[in-house]
This record gives C-alpha cells, structure tokens and sequence, in this order.
C-alpha cells in the first residue's frame, strides 16, 4: 500500500492473508463461524457464501459487511445460494472509486465464478451498484431488492472522515445511521473506527460518496424492467423515506415497503421483516 496504489491498480498478493486485508479491512466484523458462512477466494474476488439453490447476491455499501446482513442470509439460505463479495471499495485506484465501476465489478465476478442469474439486495452505496449492474445490456439479474440505496440522492460525507481520530465521534456517527444506537456492536464500531484510521481508506470513501452525486439515475432507472422490492426505514437519515417514494415512480416495476423504528440499515435492524419481505418477492416473481 501506498501513495502509488490510490493512483494505479494494487497488485494481488500471492499471500491470500495479505489479499483479504486489502480488500476488506472490516472482515472480522464478525465471527464467520457463528454466522455459517463460508469464506472463498477465487481468483482476483473474495466472498462469502451458505446455502444452495438459486443465488442471492448481497451488495453493502461503505464500511459494511457480513454484520448487516448475517441474520437474513441465515434465513433465505435455506432455499437460496446467499452470498456476499466483498466489493473493491478499499482497493480501487482513485480514478475508479465511482458505483458505476462497482457494477463493472458486479459483472467481472458473476462471470469469474460462473454464475447465469442472480436476484441482488443492494443496501446503500451496494444498492446503485445494483442498479448499474442491471443497467448493462449483458446483465443477468432477475430482481432487484434495495434498502436504503443511492441513486436518486447524495449519501452524505460522514464528519467522521475529517474527526476520525476521535473515537466517541466516530462511534456515535455510527449509532446514527440506525434507529436503535445499540444496534451496531462494539466490534463493529471498533471496526470502522480502525479502517478510517487508514488515509487511503479515507480518500477512497470521499471519492466512492462524490461518486453518488455525479451518478445518479433519474432518468436511467425508465429501463430497468426487473422487478424490483423497495425496503426503506420510516426513520432513515441518510436516504430519507422519500427516496423511496421517488424510486418507486420512476421504476417501472417496483413496490415500496417502509418498516418503522427502521433508519438506514433494515438488514440488520429488522431482519425477520425484511427476510419474510424478500420470500414473498421472490415468489411474486418466481425465483424459486
């Protein structure tokens, strides 16, 4: 790491240890062995991974991972192939921080591990992701669910960028982007504040959130023919519940669902709700 590699490609590393710490500083967020997922690496993409069937991709956005999205995954991988890769959002050079080249990414890894079709719950910065994804003539996702995605609005510069030295600020920023400020774990919080600590990690981020204000989708998503479920907290302060009002006219197939004493992250506030949401879509547009 290094000056060099915020302007140009990082190597992979042949150490798979060394790999996995460049592209996701925030693994151990949780103990993989509690969660049943599997962890694999397959060539330039790391990922996790439970159950069999059709696959389920899970897209998060900054400084998210298998924590926002364990207990719903656990839930649908009793039908479903659920996985997570870890999207290069702290490996990218500079120029390629944006989501739409996070879509490139999207479409580079459902060809590398070989797979034909796909339903993507996008969350935040994960969720226009998604959207970019599906944009692509040569996508293959038969539907999308977004909780709390960019696209229609600016995900906003965290303070924290700038006072991240301060613990107690970072942790209650943190808090913030939930309804219940108990919901992000210690290790969580100890997580995020030790991957802002890296000014790499950093430039990236104010890059990848410039990026969802120059690449927003009002006049794109007209084209975006795949079903689509919309799952939004009442109380969300990053992408209020009009966003998600705004998606759902201008999407042609979508359908808006609001959970209260919900904020940005419905995966991991109400993953009972959020989980029964998905079953059902996925039989509405049978993906079974």
């Amino acid at each position: 790491m290094g000056i060099r590699s915020l302007f140009f490609k990082a190597t992979r590393p042949d150490n798979q240890l060394a790999f996995i710490r460049q592209r996701c500083p925030l693994r151990e967020s949780g103990n993989l062995q509690l969660t049943g997922f599997t962890e694999k690496i397959s060539g330039n993409h790391i990922y996790l991974e439970r159950g069999k069937g059709r696959p389920i991709i899970f897209c998060s956005g900054l400084y998210g991972s298998i924590y926002n999205v364990a207990s719903v995954g656990k839930l649908l991988s009793d039908q479903y192939r659920f996985i997570v890769p870890y999207l290069p959002l702290y490996d990218l050079p500079l120029i390629d921080c944006t989501v739409s080249k996070l879509a490139d990414y999207l479409h580079s890894f459902m060809t590398d591990i070989a797979l034909k079709e796909a339903v993507f719950i996008g969350s935040s910065m994960g969720g226009g992701a998604s959207l970019y994804y599906t944009l692509r003539k040569d996508n293959r996702s038969k539907g999308i669910v977004l909780c709390g995605s960019s696209g229609l609005s600016t995900i906003p510069m965290q303070k924290g960028f700038f006072k991240r030295k301060n613990y107690a600020f970072v942790k209650q920023t943190t808090q913030d982007i939930f309804f219940d400020p108990n919901t992000p774990s210690e290790n969580m919080i100890n997580q995020v504040f030790n991957a802002i600590q890296n000014y790499e990690i950093v430039l990236r981020s104010i890059r990848f959130t410039k990026s969802t204000a120059n690449e927003q989708l009002h006049d794109k998503l007209k084209n975006i023919l795949a079903r689509c479920l919309l799952i939004w907290g009442k109380q969300d302060p990053i992408t209020p519940p009009a966003t998600g009002q705004l998606f759902e006219k201008l999407l042609p197939y979508a359908e808006l669902h609001y959970l209260d004493k919900c904020g940005h992250v419905p995966t991991q506030e109400h993953p009972e709700e959020v989980a029964m949401l998905i079953k059902k879509f996925l039989q509405r547009i049978n993906y079974i």
